[in-house]
């Protein structure tokens, strides 16, 4: 079954990669039928779905990547396979001028507040990182 956080060695990978131009990351999403809050969080035990939980994370970090330069480019439910096949509920497609600018994400003040509805909502994820090489019409 995918993970649901990088092991330590992975985000070694991702941090030291000499690479010091964009990067998109491209994750499948798994989501929970019923988001599963924490005793203590205020949603705790309210009919929530993980489709729902996750979206709120999703939605809360899109909007502190913005000062650090980084983008939504798509949160998507799986329509269909057309190619090959899987077990995926959604796609989400974000782009950062760096991975530098991601990390700082992850280490924005409000990251635990928002990452809380990620845990609820999320039953597993795999997320291949990227380096554009094009996009918008235009060679990256």
């Amino acid at each position: 079954m995918p993970a649901f956080q990088p092991t330590a060695a992975q985000f070694r990978a991702f941090r030291n990669d000499p690479h010091d131009g964009p990067v998109a990351q491209v994750n499948l999403l798994k989501f929970r039928i019923k988001a599963e809050y924490k005793p203590g969080d205020p949603e705790h035990g309210q009919d929530i779905s993980g489709r729902e939980a996750y979206a709120r994370y999703s939605e809360a970090f899109t909007a502190a990547m913005v000062d650090l330069g980084g983008v939504t480019l798509l949160l998507g439910d799986t329509e269909r396979y057309f190619i090959g096949g899987g077990d995926w509920d959604g796609v989400l497609v974000n782009h950062f001028p760096n991975r530098q600018a991601f990390i700082a994400a992850l280490n924005h003040r409000d990251y635990n507040e928002m990452a809380r509805h990620r845990e609820a909502g999320l039953l597993c994820q795999e997320l291949i990182v990227t380096r554009p090489t094009w996009a918008g019409g235009q060679k990256a």
